[in-house]
């Protein structure tokens, strides 16, 4: 089954249909290798990428990302292993800030220090391991890290909010 956009006319307004297909069960869905996601962050980020290698299986690159001109630089670690399904993100530095004595509710938890974001919700099966890192969870976290800094700004999250959140006040 396949969800396509389609204009309605009756109500004047797009929609998602879904369109059954009698081959999608056929096609063969190996997920991206590591080293063909490894070259493509390369390729398209090179000059902000610190270092990417892959060890034991998992991919880890760290890289200063900057969502605007505007923006602070921030330090990203990206690690994907495709046993665990989808890519993880870490804001390595600069520390994350506090609003009202809270961090974001848009964080998973902490790996020494660095708060892992909370870029997607896995619970919409939004990332497919067929999909490209450099393509899509990168500007994923180009999108988290925007609205962090209205969220820092404002002290009001503007943007879609996942069915349930965790909130961490440490």
């Amino acid at each position: 089954m396949i969800r396509r956009l389609v204009h309605c006319r009756r109500r004047g307004q797009f929609r998602f249909r879904k369109t059954i297909t009698m081959g999608h069960k056929f096609f063969n869905r190996v997920p991206v290798s590591l080293m063909v996601q490894k070259g493509c962050l390369i390729r398209l980020y090179g000059d902000l990428i610190e270092e990417c290698y892959i060890s034991k299986n998992v991919l880890v690159c760290v890289m200063q990302l900057k969502p605007t001109n505007e923006s602070d630089t921030y330090r990203i670690k990206i690690r994907y292993k495709l046993s665990e399904r989808s890519p993880k993100a870490w804001m390595v530095s600069p520390e994350i800030k506090k609003v009202d004595g809270k961090y974001p509710h848009h964080i998973y938890g902490w790996d020494n220090g660095h708060p892992q974001l909370c870029v997607y919700y896995p619970g919409f099966s939004e990332w497919t391991q067929q999909m490209d890192i450099a393509t899509t969870f990168i500007p994923w976290i180009l999108t988290w890290l925007n609205t962090y800094e209205y969220w820092v700004i404002t002290g009001k999250w503007h943007y879609d909010e996942a069915p349930c959140r965790i909130e961490l006040n440490t």
